[in-house]
């Protein structure tokens, strides 16, 4: 990720053509994925409150993405290893640079906002921030911001002014098949796999 510059009234980060940035995904779902569906209310941190736009998250690494999907409440630290291995990841690169508003270190005081207010549970105030940035900048792609889970990892929410087209997805990865690859990021989270003999159904 090149270095933040100034855009008047935004501070922002540059994504160049070409970067790869990584997406968890379930593996009957494409890797290119701007959500939520329409007709779905919001459900993550900077969705559009009324579906003024749709939104890609994306990492910089694995491991930001890995935090942010698989293990993204307290309870999914101890989680059976099949719900992992539905899923996979994609480096998905776009075709031109990207340009996000910078909403972690120098950006927070920029635009006059605190960690707290995009980290909470409650997405009211990171969605009205979003909204606002997207309508105050015609040409902003999206925003870069920490993870709440890992704040070392930087993510992506991308908007859905950058179409799937300008996405060049490279082959899934499924986690079944790097297990090793699994249990250190496991390892990392201080994440177990439950082991014990599933319920049998009623």
């Amino acid at each position: 990720m090149a270095a933040s510059r100034f855009v008047s009234g935004l501070r922002a980060v540059t994504v160049p053509a070409g970067h790869g940035l990584v997406r968890v995904h379930a593996l009957d779902r494409g890797s290119i994925f701007f959500g939520p569906a329409q007709g779905r209310r919001p459900q993550n941190r900077f969705d559009a409150p009324n579906q003024e736009y749709r939104v890609l998250y994306a990492a910089q690494h694995l491991e930001g993405a890995f935090v942010e999907t698989v293990l993204r409440r307290p309870v999914g630290r101890i989680l059976r290893r099949q719900v992992v291995e539905e899923r996979g990841w994609s480096i998905v690169r776009p075709s031109r640079a990207l340009t996000l508003a910078k909403l972690f270190d120098d950006g927070l005081q920029f635009h006059q906002i605190d960690a707290g207010e995009i980290s909470t549970d409650d997405y009211a105030p990171s969605r009205a921030l979003a909204l606002a940035l997207h309508t105050d900048f015609p040409d902003l792609d999206g925003l870069a911001y920490k993870s709440r889970y890992n704040n070392g990892e930087i993510c992506y929410a991308i908007f859905d002014r950058v179409t799937p087209q300008e996405f060049d997805p490279e082959p899934v990865s499924p986690f079944a098949d790097h297990k090793n690859r699994v249990d250190d990021m496991m390892d990392l989270y201080g994440a177990v796999f439950d082991t014990s003999p599933p319920i049998p159904p009623m």
